[in-house]
């Protein structure tokens, strides 16, 4: 067999799978460990605690600013290409930040890191599309369930690490599995280049990755305060989003084909899924509080409670894919968001004297139903993509997710807050002592909203169902 066939063979698809599977689990399981080794790093650095989470914010950021130029590019110069950059990068930007002895180089070299994941992330659903056009949902299952258990995996692994070794440690475990990845990839993934020259859409580039960059750290920074300062960032963010679409229009090769988003079936998937990661990341936000400061449960165990999340969507994630591959996606999709709009209102109506063994089951049904939809989801978007566009829809659905996660978690401690404020007739910032009803009051807030936001989400999947594909048909 020659070098071309062995690669579009089932064993060789199995290792580029691997590859593809191995960079998203460090993906998600470095962000995790970051989040719970700053404490550690804000200490041995000497710097203030909001300093120290530029560590975390930075590194978001300066993904979804460059996501969709990663994805186009991937479109260009051909997917396994930028996504093997993207192994490099984050490998290298690994090894920098163990390295690192101040916080300015700490917060450059998870840049670099972050570049990696932008150029990773952009195109690796193009290519298990391209590799697995006849079992999408169950390869991009396979993504969901790695992608879990890397955020299951990672507060327990950095708690080790940083027990038992210096926080760089938790950097230096990233080296060997990039290393891995890359050289799997380097024999198994095939770099299939376009039969077309393209050029990159400087001028657009140019706007979007500004444009992203403020809307990020603009939503970033409210999850703290919301005034002039923040608004501004946000305003000049629209603007120049504004004016990238009005330069998209007059390019011939534009680096966003505008024309995607006329199909209103793509544009209610993107929406649907900005909605559900919302939620996802407001219960995320949410119910630690609730478990530790609500309850007064131990962290120990507050973080087995809510390791039941992860469990589930890595258990569901790839059977609701492969069952989409039988029967369609839009039956999973919209049963997704039927059970998480259900588990979030059943969330909502948590009581300080609710017992662990309810909580658990509440937490699992709720994820069933984000793990349901998922895959499916993700199968939708990326089956609206002609072939020279899985890169920028790939970069696109990831884009969409990252931006639901960031309004969840400024939606959801903004609620909380201030319907505690106004519930206690003053200004509330934190967990109030002594005050624990406060706390279940902005609670039971937080979800409602969250369960009404994916009842749209869900009531939009039905119309496009019952009504727009119909017509099509």
């Amino acid at each position: 067999m020659n070098r071309t066939g062995a690669r579009g063979g089932t064993a060789h698809r199995g290792w580029a799978l691997f590859a593809i599977l191995c960079m998203t689990f460090m993906e998600v399981l470095d962000g995790t460990i970051v989040n719970v080794a700053l404490p550690t790093m804000q200490a041995e650095l000497g710097v203030e605690a909001t300093e120290v989470q530029l560590v975390a914010s930075a590194f978001l950021v300066i993904t979804c600013a460059f996501l969709l130029v990663f994805g186009r590019l991937g479109d260009i110069v051909g997917k396994v290409r930028v996504f093997q950059i993207g192994v490099i990068l984050f490998t290298v930007g690994s090894g920098l930040c163990a390295l690192s002895s101040t916080l300015p180089v700490l917060v450059i070299a998870r840049g670099v890191q972050a570049l990696g994941v932008a150029c990773s992330l952009a195109n690796n659903q193009g290519i298990i599309t391209e590799l697995f056009a006849e079992s999408r949902g169950r390869a991009l299952g396979l993504v969901a369930t790695f992608t879990a258990l890397g955020a299951m995996a990672g507060p327990t692994v950095g708690g080790m690490l940083v027990s038992m070794f210096p926080w760089e440690s938790i950097f230096v475990i990233n080296i060997p599995f990039g290393i891995i990845s890359f050289v799997i990839g380097l024999i198994a993934l095939p770099n299939r280049r376009p039969t077309e020259k393209r050029s990159l859409d400087v001028p657009g580039m140019l706007l979007i990755i500004p444009s992203i960059l403020l809307v990020f750290v603009a939503i970033t920074l409210m999850e703290t305060a919301a005034g002039p300062f923040e608004f501004g960032l946000l305003a000049v963010g629209l603007v120049l989003l504004a004016l990238f679409v009005a330069v998209e229009r007059r390019v011939p090769e534009p680096l966003v084909r505008l024309e995607v988003f006329r199909n209103v079936s793509f544009d209610i998937d993107l929406v649907a899924m900005v909605l559900v990661f919302l939620g996802l990341s407001g219960v995320t936000i949410i119910m630690p509080f609730y478990l530790q400061s609500a309850l007064g449960l131990d962290p120990g165990v507050a973080g087995l409670v809510m390791a039941c999340y992860p469990l589930v969507n890595a258990t569901i994630g790839t059977l609701s894919g492969a069952l989409s591959d039988k029967i369609g996606c839009i039956k999973p999709t919209i049963a997704g968001q039927a059970v998480f709009s259900a588990g979030l209102f059943g969330l909502s109506c948590l009581a300080l004297d609710t017992p662990i063994t309810a909580i658990v089951p509440m937490l699992m049904f709720t994820s069933l139903g984000s793990a349901m939809f998922q895959s499916p989801n993700n199968s939708l978007i990326m089956g609206h993509a002609a072939p020279e566009m899985l890169g920028f829809v790939g970069s696109l659905g990831n884009l969409m997710r990252y931006l639901g996660q960031s309004l969840g978690i400024t939606i959801s401690t903004g609620v909380l807050y201030g319907s505690m404020s106004a519930e206690a007739g003053y200004r509330v910032t934190s967990f109030v002592e002594g005050r624990p009803e406060l706390f279940m009051h902005g609670l039971a807030t937080v979800f409602h909203l969250l369960s009404a936001l994916v009842l749209i989400a869900l009531a939009c999947s039905l119309v496009r169902t019952l009504v727009i594909d119909r017509r099509r048909a």
